[in-house]
């Protein structure tokens, strides 16, 4: 077996390399894979406004420390919704506290618009991750750029909270599931179609199959059509997330903390009894580590 670890500098996996016993992973709360990480704050000295720009959506979000406030979302065509709300979030940001605009995006259109607007209603220049700074993890792969600034900044925080190897899983628009080593080290990882994006595929090619929402309800028999595909979907990504962090097991030696976030991470967590953490936020939570990071650099502002 050949690590999937893009970049991976170490030699392949041997062929009867087995990963370390799963009993090792194990839930952090009584409700298996219901887990979240607690928000700390570091006081007023320090707050931002981050904006995080989606493929899906806008999210607008007020952190002081790593406690993550006042979320709010708007799709990348109305940014109007942002651009009503972005004043008062800054207003309501503590008056003694050193405040800035961070932006982490991958979607570079929309990310001149936001840039615009932070223009115009602040009369600020944001600090834009992985343009005006330096990505927030050491990257074991060739080509940096190619990567998007919410997975890194993902996995980043995951990293900063546990301190040891890392498996960050996102579900949102796409699927992606990223390794950080030890060291600290985004080692690179996988890409799926998001769940939603599996349900669209499979009634808009195919002649009768129905558009699903997946939900958490999986059977182990689909007695419908409906059902069928909701298992297809929501037990497939689940498979993909065991087999997957279980590569980087066994090519790390040890069981990674598996860390989830996105829009249907609730969803995976209730059907997961493997997973050590659920954040929601985790890619706000990024943006604002690496703007803290590049304000306090040298070469910071």
């Amino acid at each position: 077996m050949y690590s999937i670890l893009a970049g991976n500098p170490f030699q392949p996996t041997p062929a009867d390399a087995n990963p370390p016993d799963r009993g090792t992973i194990r839930p952090i709360s009584d409700k298996p894979g219901a887990a979240h990480l607690t928000p700390e704050s570091d006081g007023p000295s320090d707050a931002l406004l981050v904006i995080e720009i989606g493929n899906s959506h806008v999210a607008l979000a007020q952190l002081t420390g790593r406690a993550v406030r006042s979320v709010q979302r708007c799709l990348p065509d109305e940014l109007d919704e942002l651009r009503a709300a972005i004043e008062p979030a800054w207003e309501t940001l503590p008056d003694d506290a050193d405040r800035q605009v961070a932006v982490g995006s991958v979607v570079p259109a929309v990310l001149e618009r936001v840039v615009t607007i932070v223009h115009e209603e602040l009369h600020r220049q944001p600090i834009v991750i992985g343009r005006d700074t330096r990505l927030p993890l050491s990257m074991a792969i060739e080509r940096v750029e190619t990567i998007g600034v919410d997975r890194v900044c993902a996995a980043a925080a995951a990293f900063e909270r546990f301190e040891e190897a890392c498996a960050v899983a996102s579900f949102g628009t796409a699927t992606t599931i990223d390794c950080v080593n030890g060291e600290g080290v985004f080692m690179g990882g996988a890409i799926l179609p998001g769940l939603n994006m599996q349900a669209s595929a499979l009634h808009e090619g195919t002649a009768q199959l129905p558009l699903v929402r997946p939900h958490a309800g999986v059977t182990t028999y689909g007695a419908t059509t409906e059902e069928a595909i909701n298992n297809g979907i929501v037990l497939g990504a689940i498979g993909a997330l065991r087999e997957i962090v279980e590569r980087y097991a066994t090519q790390l030696s040890h069981w990674p903390k598996l860390v989830i976030t996105g829009g249907m991470s609730p969803l995976l967590a209730d059907a997961c009894e493997f997973v050590d953490a659920v954040e929601p936020h985790l890619v706000l939570e990024g943006i604002a580590l690496a703007a803290r990071r590049f304000r306090s650099s040298p070469g910071g502002p």
